[in-house]
């Protein structure tokens, strides 16, 4: 009498096939929506300063753990075995934390470098604004940093910061040019480079944006080199009566 013995381990064909296209496709589908967070993370890594919050860790997590399981799922269809039910779990378990990542928070916010420089120059404009008032209030404004970055913390963040590689925010700071053409190194987005005159009768503020990724004095062109840069000025005006609060 003839015994026949099936290798162990092996599923019909049919059924590993129908198994592996139903996971695959699950495997595929969290892929799919977490590339937006892995293309902004190597994005961001590529550069030294970029705007945009940081990507969401579910959907890596778990696109990491599909494609895993994936893997583990593809290796066995080819060796015509049957795959362990670990592969399974992990795409599900994948799949699970990407569509849990998706609907416990919004699509993160990330806006191009001309919106994050054009919430510094807002910024800038609205310390611009309180120098000038205390300029025509007092005749002069102070000539030490101090009080021109007491001034900026009280005010509002810029609604879209500029970051660092590792996602952390950058921090708007108020940087004392000893002249107006002069830069301090390493230049930081989100800087305000102040030049007051020595009488307190004048200032100076210049900003600086991004361009690529690269801190970049903010010009009035907002694009390379070639115009002026976008300066922020206040003048001392005797023959203007200083701004009345209701």
């Amino acid at each position: 009498m003839t015994v026949s013995l099936k290798a162990p381990g092996r599923s019909p064909l049919a059924l590993r096939l129908i198994h592996a296209t139903v996971f695959l496709a699950f495997a595929a589908g969290a892929v799919a929506a977490a590339l937006p967070e892995w293309r902004h993370g190597l994005f961001a890594l590529e550069r030294p300063y970029h705007t945009g919050s940081p990507p969401r860790v579910l959907l890596i997590l778990g696109s990491v753990l599909a494609a895993a399981g994936a893997a583990g799922l593809l290796l066995a269809l080819a060796r015509s075995r049957s795959a362990p039910q670990g592969n399974s779990w992990l795409i599900l378990g994948g799949a699970g934390a990407v569509v849990l990542g998706t609907a416990a928070s919004a699509p993160p916010e990330r806006p191009s470098e001309i919106a994050a420089n054009t919430a510094l120059i807002q910024l800038g404009q609205s310390l611009q604004r309180i120098m000038v008032d205390r300029l025509q209030e007092q005749g002069e404004v102070p000539v030490a940093l101090a009080p021109w970055q007491q001034a900026l913390d009280q005010l509002p963040p810029p609604r879209h910061p500029f970051r660092a590689r590792t996602f952390q925010q950058v921090t708007s700071q108020v940087w004392k040019a000893e002249t107006p053409e002069s830069r301090p190194e390493p230049l930081v987005p989100g800087s305000l480079l102040l030049s007051v005159s020595s009488d307190g009768a004048s200032f100076e503020l210049r900003l600086v944006g991004l361009l690529e990724g690269r801190p970049h004095v903010l010009m009035d062109d907002t694009g390379d080199d070639t115009g002026a840069p976008v300066t922020l000025r206040g003048l001392y005006n005797p023959d203007l009566p200083a701004r009345t609060v209701p």
